[in-house]
């Protein structure tokens, strides 16, 4: 398990009683004071189904964002992010499980939401960009992270791996994206990548990229290795960067 992993998983021992961080922890009734996880700067999400929940403003004061929950007598609650836009239109939009945060970009025209399934693995980051003509657009723009972190940590050549698993990680990879930041111009987002700490990664768990990534195409404009992002994205995180061990390759289905 990762610095970040252990990191989360504390959080979650000490906030929902031994529960995950992430997934179904994160979407029940969490209090106001939840803190951000992932990006410093951003503003956790109120998840408590208050009956007038606080929104989150842009920089320019114009915009905003905010929770709307729907309980079901039955069921956990469902949520939608209610933005409300600078000429005063509304949106409702899904709300993705697992989603914790919310930053808003300098120039307060898109905002991102970061968000994972578990205390290790499903980390995402989904972009909102606001538009006159069209409304609200969500972009994934992970993408060619995605498969430049299977070129740079191929998970066939990991040490102690399955080979069946690889197989399926490299055709369908799922590492670990979270935004940290926006650019000045709010073209880009600062985008921590890292390989999931599980042992289904074998000598690959845990590595670490670090991608500046343009909004509209997922374009890939800076690519940072692990110590670089420490040095120079540090003051954007939530927690303690850590560079992790180098990747080990070699044999598969190591026995002990």
């Amino acid at each position: 398990m990762g610095p970040l992993a252990v990191v989360l998983l504390c959080l979650g021992i000490g906030l929902f009683m031994a529960e995950p961080l992430h997934g179904v922890a994160v979407q029940q009734q969490s209090p106001p004071t939840e803190q951000p996880i992932w990006a410093k700067r951003s503003t956790a999400l109120d998840l408590s189904c208050t009956a007038h929940p606080p929104a989150i403003t842009a920089p320019d004061h114009q915009s905003s964002v905010e929770v709307i929950c729907s309980l079901h007598k039955d069921d956990d609650p469902t949520y939608v992010l209610r933005v409300i836009t600078a000429d005063h239109h509304l949106f409702d939009l899904p709300l993705e499980e697992g989603a914790h945060e919310l930053l808003w970009a300098p120039n307060s025209k898109s905002f991102f939401v970061n968000g994972g399934e578990s205390a290790y693995s499903g980390f995402f980051v989904s972009v909102y960009e606001m538009d006159s003509s069209t409304g609200v657009r969500k972009r994934t723009l992970t993408g060619a992270a995605q498969r430049d972190m299977v070129k740079s940590f191929p998970p066939c050549k990991a040490w102690n791996r399955d080979d069946d698993e690889c197989a399926r990680i490299t055709r369908e990879p799922q590492y670990n994206m979270s935004g940290l930041g926006w650019t000045e111009d709010s073209s880009a987002v600062y985008v921590f990548a890292e390989v999931p700490c599980s042992s289904s990664y074998g000598g690959i768990m845990c590595q670490v990229l670090g991608y500046e990534l343009n909004v509209r195409s997922g374009r890939i404009l800076k690519r940072l290795p692990a110590q670089q992002v420490k040095q120079e994205w540090a003051q954007f995180a939530a927690w303690d960067i850590r560079v992790p061990d180098p990747p080990k390759y070699g044999a598969a289905h190591v026995t002990w």
